[in-house]
Order: C-alpha cells, then sequence, then structure tokens
C-alpha cells in the first residue's frame, strides 16, 4: 500500500438510523474526531482519514479521509481472500478508547470501494463502538469491471435501545385482586388429588417402600 498523503474531503453520504432513543434523550453531547487507518491482510496500518462529530444530538458529522493509493493492492488482497482492516481511535468526554473491525477485502473490492463506518451511541452518549460493512456482502465473485480508485463511505449513527420495561402496575394489581378473591372464595381449585395433596401422599409412599424393605418376605419352601 503506498504512502498515503495529507487527508482530503472526499464523497460522504451521511444518514441516521433513530431507535427508541431520540436525539433529545441522549444525557451529554460532546465533540469528538475519530482517527481512521487501515490495511490489508498482515501489511501495516496507515492513516485513512478522520470523522469529525461536532454534535450527536444535531447530526453534525463530516469525515474526511485520502484515495490516494494503489488499487493493484486491493485487487491483488482480494484474490489471496485477505481482509482489509480499520481501526477506529475515538477520544470522547477525556476517555481514550480503540475499534477493531474488518471485513473481506473482496467484498471492498466488488464493491468498489464502497463501504459503511458505523458509529454506535449509548443511552448516555458515549460512543461505544465503530463497524464496518459493505452493500456487497455476498460470496465474492472475482468478476469487477474498472472503477476509479475512490473510497466512497456512508456513516450511519446507530442509538442504543431501550430495552423492554415490565408492567409493574398491572402485576401488582392482579395479584391484589387474586387475593381479594381468594379471601371472598371466589376463587375455585381445579387441581387434581394428587396435585393438592401431594405433600401428604409421599411421605406414606416412602414410608411404606422403607418397611417393606426393613421387613423382607421369608421366601417359600
Amino acid at each position: 500500500m503506498s504512502k498515503m498523503a495529507l487527508p482530503t474531503v472526499k464523497c460522504l453520504s451521511i444518514f441516521f438510523l433513530f431507535f427508541a432513543v431520540s436525539q433529545a434523550e441522549l444525557e451529554s453531547d460532546a465533540s469528538s474526531v475519530i482517527l481512521l487507518s487501515h490495511s490489508l491482510g498482515s501489511r501495516g496500518q496507515q492513516s485513512r482519514g478522520q470523522i469529525n462529530v461536532r454534535s450527536l444530538k444535531n447530526g453534525l458529522v463530516s469525515i474526511q479521509q485520502d484515495s490516494s493509493f494503489d488499487l493493484k493492492e486491493y485487487k491483488a488482497a482480494a484474490e489471496a481472500n485477505e481482509f482489509y482492516h480499520l481501526e477506529a481511535s475515538v477520544k470522547y468526554n477525556g476517555v481514550e478508547r480503540t475499534f477493531l473491525t474488518s471485513t473481506k477485502a473482496c467484498l471492498l473490492y466488488e464493491s468498489r470501494l464502497t463501504d459503511i463506518i458505523t458509529i454506535h451511541v449509548d443511552l448516555l452518549g458515549h460512543i461505544y463502538g465503530v463497524s464496518l460493512a459493505t452493500p456487497h456482502n455476498q460470496q465474492c465473485t472475482g468478476n469487477v469491471p474498472e472503477f476509479e480508485p475512490e473510497l466512497n463511505t456512508t456513516v450511519l449513527i446507530s442509538y442504543m435501545e431501550h430495552g423492554p420495561v415490565p408492567d409493574v402496575a398491572m402485576y401488582v394489581q392482579k395479584i391484589e385482586q387474586e387475593k381479594v378473591a381468594k379471601e371472598r372464595g371466589e376463587t375455585k381449585d381445579n387441581r387434581s388429588f394428587i396435585a393438592k395433596y401431594w405433600m401428604y401422599i409421599v411421605p406414606l409412599v416412602l414410608v411404606f417402600m422403607m418397611s417393606g424393605a426393613s421387613n423382607p418376605e421369608q421366601p417359600a419352601r
């Protein structure tokens, strides 16, 4: 992979994924920079560019990346069934974290260097993950027409979902209603005889079994 020049602004598409958490629900919002570096196979990491996160609440995100690389190396890595590795380093709210993600080089090459970077945000507004994917996620065919060697990146923001919340009030109300009905004698016990009195039947059965084992019958002459 050839030495990269300083990052330049390239083609960018930005989308936002909203689940149960809206932008206004994030507890904190601070600007940050996600530094990107990448490699093919076992080759060393090289700078790819950076994602500028100005505001997660307001969706202010931009990306700068360099496309001055040798396309032949990507083709060779795809034919050798190697992996494309992306490393994302972010310093957010005073905490520095590094996230690693990978995809097959052939998928990236057959997607014509079009990829999707997803920034994962938790309920507190902290970035807890960065993942990479490609539009072409099927089996590689090896047949790719000529194309311009330029990274075309889509940035997604994925907000963490709220988990299911149990209806405690409804459960307590149901228990109270069953308690009142039982005190009034309005409930009927439809269980079988064994289900009702198993705690008395089981000890009796055990006593009979133990008595039979301690006094075996004499064999007939």
